[in-house]
């Protein structure tokens, strides 16, 4: 340890003399509260060495609040996968990302459908929009009723699909002959593709979402990586070890100056041992 001089042009009293019946503890106290009182660069390492510890208690008790926060995390999610359906894995963002992408490439068979009505450019835009936005709406309603085991609900919308892809099929076919030219196979063959196009985005757009992991356990997830914070340990020991720092440069400076006029009814390593032990006291008043 580097030891610091208290000494300056005018000199620093000497130690106190030992009261009667006096402790070593409580004498060392009284002592380094005079020096404390008297010595600029005492009092200054003082201050940082109480700030620094201050600084590196509050860290510690932070770090062991999101120790707790994150073992309690890890064990809702422990709990919440046990309960989920072991098939349903897909990442719950990546799943809804991917159904969201199937809805918009079901813009391109919805404005092939649209141009059956027979209607002007912005009206078939604008049907195309309506289309794609059911046909992506029926992927998400069909995930929630099956979700919620809402068997009513999942074979009225099953019907309520089955009957529009067929209303669209038709349409296709009429337009493919009448505005076309084509004749009844090669129309009903396009026709047929382009409704099963429909169809399959829909299909893959709900077996995405119907696989994504449940909501319970994507916020458990959440929490785990929220309460994970790897900085705050490492902010923590270096805390630590500065105010370890600052703590040694005060006790140099507070021993050097205390053996200068060791009181002889206090033995020397009773005397050491006496000082580490109030400014532990005092650094967390």
């Amino acid at each position: 340890m580097t030891l610091h001089t208290v000494a300056d042009p005018e000199g620093i009293g000497q130690p106190p003399m030992l009261g009667a019946g006096e402790s070593p503890l409580s004498y060392a106290m009284r002592a380094i509260g005079g020096l404390v009182a008297e010595s600029p660069l005492a009092h200054q390492q003082f201050q940082d060495a109480r700030h620094d510890r201050a600084v590196a208690d509050r860290l510690q008790a932070e770090t062991v609040r999101t120790g707790k926060e994150a073992t309690e995390a890890n064990a809702r999610l422990f709990a919440e996968r046990h309960k989920a359906n072991p098939y349903k894995r897909i990442n719950r963002t990546l799943g809804t990302c991917l159904a969201a992408g199937l809805a918009l490439l079901d813009l391109v068979p919805a404005y092939w459908t649209a141009e059956a009505f027979g209607l002007d450019q912005d009206a078939t835009l604008i049907v195309t929009v309506l289309l794609c936005v059911a046909l992506g709406g029926a992927m998400w309603l069909l995930d929630l009723f099956v979700g919620k085991g809402q068997r009513l609900a999942v074979r009225i919308l099953g019907g309520a699909l089955g009957a529009g892809f067929v209303a669209l099929f038709l349409l296709r076919f009429s337009y493919l002959q009448v505005v076309g030219g084509e004749d009844g196979w090669s129309a009903a063959g396009q026709a047929f593709a382009l409704t099963g196009l429909s169809a399959a985005l829909v299909i893959v757009g709900f077996v995405l979402l119907s696989h994504r992991m449940p909501k319970p356990v994507a916020d458990a997830e959440r929490h785990v990586r929220q309460a994970a914070h790897p900085r705050a340990k490492s902010a923590a020991q270096a805390a630590s070890a500065k105010a370890a720092m600052s703590r040694a440069a005060l006790e140099d400076t507070v021993v050097t100056w205390a053996l200068s006029g060791e009181p002889a009814e206090i033995g020397h390593e009773q005397l050491i041992r006496a000082l580490d032990q109030a400014v532990g006291i005092l650094l967390t008043r």
